[in-house]
């Protein structure tokens, strides 16, 4: 990712983050006429240079910079030497005011600056030490080498350094709270892909997720793989053994099919009670096949004792495969439609198998010219599933 998570939760998006700018600027400009209603006549030209050349500019370059498309990447290093830059203008004019007129000019816009950079515009935590760093050497050299504030010049100082460490604290602990929102807020929209029982995605994910594959893969012209697997003779083993039991096996399958679609692209869920979906793009026919062989020989491995109904000696499961380079109006239901019905025939030729569905009658629109043809034959195949068991 190109931000981190504490990143994603501090920053604004960036059409906030212009207006609050432009805000900004829009209040630097009021405060001029205010502050030269006090500023001695012979300080205005260094006061209007301050505001109107250094101050004022660095707060709109920063704004014109949100428009690049490196802003993203620079954007907290752009806010600190902004920050920066206004910070130290005002200490020019603090400078030039006492070394001009010796009028001690206020020094409140320094904490100003730390309360928008850090709370409105939401600097960075690590960019927020530097910014303080920075910010009191300047204001303690001020107050080292000119006694703008008489006796309370160090007093001054340190109320300056206490308030700005004071806003570090408030920063770190918003950054905290929003980095654990953040992650919070992840975690449960990860939950809400989940089935909760296996830890694969479930109908609302593996859809989402398996219709953006489809469409790359037609896109690119790329075959498909879906696969529907079903766990043999589960409700025997289920009456048999109990449902913690079943439980277990189902957990097992999840596994079993974890080892063996381990690509990050391949998209394993859980269809419903003891069947599975996995949707794999870039595998041919031949390599959908050896894929699924593994399956079977992972349970012919664990040898989980079954023997209970019409059960056979151990746990196995059955699969269907319906690979083909998705084209015309195929959509990935219809695909799944067709694992699904070379499910049925494994489980009709004796289960503990897999099968491969035949390529769609016509590739342009994958055989289905209407809609009430699909249905029928997906009530077909449901009730051919009851009989059979």
């Amino acid at each position: 990712m190109a931000m981190s998570q504490t990143r994603r939760a501090m920053s604004l998006d960036v059409r906030s983050l212009r207006w609050i700018m432009l805000v900004g600027a829009a209040m630097m400009a009021v405060f001029i006429f205010i502050d030269l209603a006090i500023v001695p006549d012979e300080l205005t030209r260094e006061y209007l240079i301050s505001r109107l050349a250094l101050q004022i500019p660095a707060l709109l370059l920063l704004l014109l910079y949100t428009f690049h498309r490196t802003y993203e990447q620079y954007q907290q290093s752009a806010l600190l030497l902004a920050m920066v830059v206004i910070t130290y203008a005002n200490y020019w004019l603090i400078q030039q005011s006492w070394m001009q007129a010796e009028f001690a000019f206020s020094y409140e816009g320094t904490l100003l600056y730390t309360f928008f950079g850090f709370f409105v515009v939401r600097m960075n935590f690590k960019f927020g030490i530097t910014y303080v760093l920075l910010s009191l050497f300047g204001f303690g050299a001020l107050v080292l080498f000119y006694p703008i504030y008489g006796e309370y010049n160090f007093v001054n100082l340190g109320f300056v350094a206490m308030a700005q460490s004071i806003c570090l604290v408030g920063l770190f602990t918003l950054t905290r709270s929003l980095h654990e929102v953040d992650t919070l807020a992840e975690r449960l929209h990860s939950l809400s892909r989940l089935d909760q029982l296996t830890g694969l995605f479930n109908r609302r994910a593996y859809e989402q997720d398996g219709a953006m594959q489809f469409e790359q893969a037609r896109r690119n012209g790329l075959p498909l793989s879906v696969y529907l697997v079903d766990i043999d003779n589960f409700k025997d083993y289920n009456d048999g053994y109990g449902h913690q039991q079943g439980d277990v096996v189902i957990r097992a399958q999840a596994d079993i099919l974890r080892a063996v679609f381990k690509r990050q692209t391949d998209i394993i869920g859980r269809f419903g009670g003891e069947e599975f979906i996995i949707i794999a793009s870039s595998l041919g026919p031949d390599e959908a096949q050896v894929m699924a062989g593994r399956v079977l020989e992972k349970w012919a491995g664990r040898m989980e004792p079954h023997g209970k109904g019409k059960g056979g000696p151990h746990v196995s499961c059955s699969i269907g495969i319906s690979t083909l380079v998705p084209s015309g109006k195929l959509k990935l239901m219809q695909q799944i439609e067709f694992a699904d019905q070379a499910l049925y025939r494994a489980k009709e030729n004796g289960r503990n198998r897999f099968e491969i569905a035949p390529p769609p009658e016509d590739e342009a629109d994958g055989g289905i010219h209407e809609e009430k043809r699909l249905v029928q034959r997906r009530t077909a195949v449901e009730r051919r599933k009851v009989a059979v068991g």
